[in-house]
């Protein structure tokens, strides 16, 4: 068995290209958190294909617009994440909670629209939809619906399982130097576990040897014509938590001996140590062998006052960021190895959920 994707995949800008407009301007693609838009004027601003969007809570509803002002292009939104009215900081264009321009200061002396020309003027609005605290954006005029890109069971699992979130999150991004579908399939690749995080994680899972605690006891097999909802996995495994006393404070989702793993395609790992808490990896490609590794972190939801809860969500984001570095090394020497003229990767049985994911890759770029 081998790979059917080849040294351009990872490595050729025009490549990259057709990726960002038929995998990431046509899928839903996961944009934040709910929590983080929960208030009015609440917004998060992200990238998504290449194009700039802002999701905004406009009257308790949240929307997602492309986030340039229908003026000059100036984004609306420059932070990553805050509270403010969508007012363009440029020339002072006010927009309401449609994406329709509310107010132009001095219109009637600088503008002097036509009042056909005056009511086109809108933010270009994309589709959303939230699965309990997890909001997805599709950046396409004619967006597919949710249910085939992901399983109804898949749906239900990401909704339980967020419905659990504190309110209370926190989040990084780093660049990593290699292409964001090596971070995909590092992580569906349970077997690499023992051998790259032999200190840090393998002790963490039961049992501990390699083949058991890595590869399911009947490997899925390779499928003739995966569909896109085969891209998208779901695997819970048996745990060891360490247990603290904050634990106690909270309202966890389901085992505490279990580890609740998502792989959400096309670059999502959703995750859960004992349904304590929770962490979400994101992989945003930003260039053929550039990532923006996103990492948000959050406790279950809160039954008591936990005491110091910045300092143990820092902790945790530390021992977090300690495992992906052991990744990322790995990962980045792989990159900076791949080579026109390479020879094919020989994967085995366990690899036939890659192998899959790499058919569902090929459909989607219109490959045969």
């Amino acid at each position: 068995m081998r790979t059917t994707l080849d040294y351009a995949a990872y490595s050729d800008a025009a490549v990259f290209g057709r990726e960002q407009e038929r995998i990431f301007r046509t899928l839903w693609i996961f944009a934040g958190v709910r929590s983080m838009l929960s208030w009015p004027d609440a917004f998060i601003t992200r990238s998504i294909g290449g194009v700039p969007v802002l999701l905004q809570n406009c009257d308790g509803i949240i929307r997602a617009f492309e986030n340039q002002c229908a003026h000059r292009q100036m984004p609306i939104q420059f932070e990553e994440h805050g509270t403010r009215r969508m007012v363009c900081r440029y020339h002072g264009w006010v927009y309401d909670e449609a994406g329709g321009v509310k107010a132009i200061p001095d219109e009637q002396t600088l503008y002097r629209f036509t009042p056909e020309r005056r009511a086109g003027l809108r933010l270009r609005e994309f589709a959303v939809a939230e699965v309990g605290n997890l909001v997805f954006v599709n950046l396409a005029d004619d967006p597919i619906p949710l249910e085939l890109q992901f399983r109804p069971e898949h749906i239900e699992r990401m909704r339980a399982m967020s419905q659990h979130f504190s309110a209370t999150c926190i989040q990084t991004v780093f660049p990593v130097r290699y292409n964001w579908k090596f971070n995909f399939e590092n992580v569906v690749d349970g077997n690499h576990v023992a051998y790259l995080h032999p200190r840090t994680f393998a002790p963490l899972l039961r049992p501990t040897t390699v083949a058991e605690s890595a590869v399911p006891a009947v490997a899925p097999p390779a499928i003739d014509m995966p569909s896109l909802r085969d891209a998208t996995l779901n695997v819970d495994s048996p745990y060891q938590l360490k247990r603290w006393p904050w634990q106690e404070q909270v309202e966890g989702f389901e085992s505490d001996e279990r580890f609740y793993d998502f792989n959400i395609y096309p670059n999502v790992n959703f995750y859960s140590p004992g349904g304590k808490y929770f962490i979400i990896q994101q992989f945003d490609p930003a260039a053929p062998d550039l990532t923006h590794y996103r990492l948000t972190l959050m406790t279950a939801r809160e039954s008591g006052k936990i005491v110091g809860l910045p300092a143990i969500l820092w902790g945790y984001l530390k021992s977090e960021k300690s495992v992906l570095d052991e990744d990322i090394v790995a990962l980045e020497q792989l990159q900076a190895s791949l080579h026109p003229g390479m020879r094919a990767p020989q994967q085995g049985e366990y690899e036939a959920p890659l192998l899959n994911i790499a058919a569902v890759y090929r459909q989607l770029m219109g490959d045969a």
